[in-house]
């Protein structure tokens, strides 16, 4: 039984690509099928999901809409042939996070010494990344000693949950992320999208997130580098200036 899809495709910088397929079933689930481009889409999964927020995260991935497409049970596609009268709906335009969601749950048989270290290794990054940019802690609270916005990093056993907007600039999700990088087993760091998609600790994977608020990895390394989300770079040149006896 052939079944329509709206197909979706990433072209990677070579000229090979993959496509992607989604739809929604008379039960209210969501099919996706997705594969290199090609005549058939075999990977398939169906769940209970948001089709418009699966849509627009494919398109902030870069996937482009190509259109609509029947794929039958072994997922052989056919491009869906319209009348001639019909004007093909345009794809909605893509939109834009407005805010992060951060949550922060310890278990409580987490050791309060585990917390305790947990809370002073994250609150020393910070300290240092302020001190590396000058900030002043009166007009940056996230980077007074143990507190990150208004809620104190571990050591009073607390959680919490809150919200970052893209006004507030990448410098508290890079601290959330430095946490969640640190945290100990028993401890949950979450940091997501609007449409509920997980942001890593890798950075190198998560431009589309430093894109968000305008920057991207080269930008934001130092503060990375204060926060242990990136190795420093080396300087070759200045390590052979002060060290004239080192061989390669």
């Amino acid at each position: 039984m052939m079944e329509t899809y709206d197909l979706y495709r990433f072209t990677y910088p070579n000229g090979a690509s993959k496509d992607w397929a989604i739809r929604r079933n008379s039960d209210d689930t969501i099919t996706t099928r997705w594969d290199p481009t090609g005549p058939t889409l075999p990977q398939i999964s169906t769940r209970r999901r948001d089709k418009t927020a699966l849509e627009n995260a494919k398109r902030r991935k870069g996937y482009v809409h190509v259109g609509q497409v029947r794929i039958d049970d072994q997922g052989k596609l056919q491009p869906v042939e319209m009348d001639a009268q019909e004007t093909p709906v345009p794809a909605p335009p893509e939109v834009r996070t407005e805010a992060f969601y951060w949550r922060i749950r310890i278990d409580r048989s987490v050791p309060r010494a585990q917390l305790l270290d947990w809370g002073r290794a994250v609150a020393s990054a910070a300290d240092d990344l302020a001190m590396a940019f000058r900030l002043d802690r009166s007009d940056h609270a996230e980077f007074e000693p143990g507190v990150i916005g208004h809620w104190r990093i571990p050591g009073t056993g607390a959680s919490g949950a809150g919200q970052i907007g893209l006004d507030q600039g990448v410098m508290p999700v890079l601290v959330l992320m430095s946490l969640k990088q640190r945290a100990p087993d028993g401890v949950m760091v979450s940091i997501a999208t609007e449409d509920g998609l997980e942001i890593g600790t890798d950075l190198r994977t998560e431009t589309p997130v430093l894109a968000q608020f305008g920057t991207d990895l080269e930008n934001v390394r130092p503060m990375a580098e204060a926060l242990g989300l990136l190795q420093p770079r080396i300087d070759l040149a200045e390590i052979i200036q002060t060290d004239q006896d080192h061989w390669f």
